[in-house]
């Protein structure tokens, strides 16, 4: 797997992964700004209850689908159809949950008006619904850039709503911005449909056969899913649990920063996870072993100025956005700058894992990662509030990449001194691509 060969669909990658950085930068300005930290904070709280359930949907049926699928390209019409099937299911099973217990989860969270706002979850989830499913098929076979055009209509498409709805004064609480959402991501949906309908070759009646495998690698994927959200979501909620949603808005002032996290982590598991699952079924160990290396370096050399910028510039980007508000973010902001090392190490290691087909391993590593966020949150988010929160997630984010890192060592053997002996690949790589420019 030659990282040069696809510098190209690289750069369709990271302008896709940079659109929910777009979408939040656009939140601050038109929504973070404007909307009072009760209804910006309950939105919040909403929005993580949907990302957790796509999550774990996306783990169950559509994770699986994708390695599947990506080795066996000549007729995945069966795993499509088991993959939709699940993911229709889970949807279906987590929304009316969701509903059922709508009122004992917003008075935990101690937000009353939460309540009325869950009943959109549903609308919600099946507004994603084929927009998902579209991005996991084009993916199979790199499809980066009808991706980048698909999640454009929603990560752009909502800000610009909102700012529609705010010159025509319609703008002012959190369920005008959940019908937002739900028009944007159906409209996503609708062109994911156009650009992958090729793709959507699926059997009404998947083999028993190919349910079994998809649910026995599901099952895992989603315990290591579950696991991962727990320690990136939970925070959120554990924080307004023993706060409420006006806290929750001025942590997540400076949280909605660290979405530039979730882009490494998104293009990571773009390349990666299909890369690895057709390497590990050619047998391709010593590729293998560089693609590792290589990743886990050029990953952590990437985010060097992510962390500069965060930790030395945090003051001037909270006090120059938010227009003088939410001043306590500025500290907030600079502790998840520090995490800026660990994210990308800890999706390279999971993400091998998962393509290596060591669907198990994944979620022992998931448990784990479970515990240490867990305890991290509720020994340090009582003691300390909002700032609390934010050690906890890096503390808990280094420690959990070093786990990572450690457990795919047993799979494919490599070192940090190998790791680093690729900085001369780096300088190559720059080299290459500086002269094809000045050409």
């Amino acid at each position: 797997m030659e990282f040069g060969k696809h510098i190209g669909k690289s750069l369709w990658g990271m302008a896709d992964k940079a659109l929910p950085v777009v979408y939040g930068f656009g939140y601050v300005l038109l929504v973070i700004r404007v909307l009072p930290e009760e209804e910006f904070g309950n939105f919040v709280l909403l929005q993580e209850i949907f990302l957790i359930l796509s999550g774990l949907a996306t783990a169950v049926a559509l994770q699986p689908m994708l390695k599947f699928a990506s080795e066996q390209s000549d007729d995945p019409a069966g795993i499509i159809g088991a993959g939709m099937l699940l993911n229709i299911v889970f949807i279906a099973v987590s929304s009316l949950l969701v509903v059922l217990v709508r009122e004992p989860m917003s008075a935990i969270l101690h937000s009353p008006a939460l309540a009325p706002l869950l009943l959109y979850i549903p609308a919600m989830m099946v507004a994603s619904l084929i927009r998902n499913v579209a991005l996991i098929l084009l993916q199979t076979r790199f499809g980066i850039a009808r991706i980048f055009w698909i999640d454009a209509v929603h990560f752009l498409g909502a800000p610009l709503l909102v700012w529609i709805y705010s010159r025509m004064h319609l703008f002012d609480t959190a369920e005008d911005l959940i019908m937002i959402n739900v028009l944007s991501l159906s409209a996503s949906s609708l062109l994911g449909l156009a650009l992958s309908w090729r793709l959507f070759r699926w059997r009404l009646r998947p083999t028993r056969d190919e349910m079994r495998r998809m649910w026995e690698y599901g099952k895992y994927a989603l315990g290591g899913n579950a696991s991962y959200l727990v320690y990136s979501r939970a925070d959120t909620f554990i924080l307004s649990a023993f706060t409420g949603p006006a806290q929750v808005a001025v942590y997540n002032s400076a949280k909605i920063f660290t979405r530039i996290f979730d882009m490494a982590t998104q293009i990571i598991q773009m390349f990666i996870l299909p890369g690895v699952s057709l390497l590990a079924s050619r047998g391709e160990r010593a590729t293998l072993k560089v693609v590792v290396e290589k990743s886990t370096l050029f990953s952590a050399v990437g985010m060097v100025p992510v962390l500069l910028g965060m930790v030395l510039f945090a003051g001037p980007m909270i006090g120059i956005i938010y227009g003088g508000r939410y001043p306590d973010a500025v500290l907030i902001l600079q502790i998840f700058g520090l995490m800026s090392l660990a994210v990308p190490a800890f999706a390279i290691g999971s993400n091998v894992l998962m393509g290596l087909g060591e669907a198990r391993a994944s979620f022992i590593l998931g448990a784990q990662m479970l515990v240490v966020s867990l305890a991290a949150y509720f020994v340090i988010i009582p003691w300390l509030g909002t700032i609390g929160a934010a050690i906890a997630v890096v503390v808990a984010s280094y420690i959990m990449a070093w786990i990572a890192l450690a457990r795919v060592q047993d799979f494919v053997p490599f070192t940090m001194r190998e790791v680093l002996a690729r900085r001369h690949d780096i300088r190559a790589f720059v080299v290459r691509h500086l002269q094809t420019i000045r050409e």
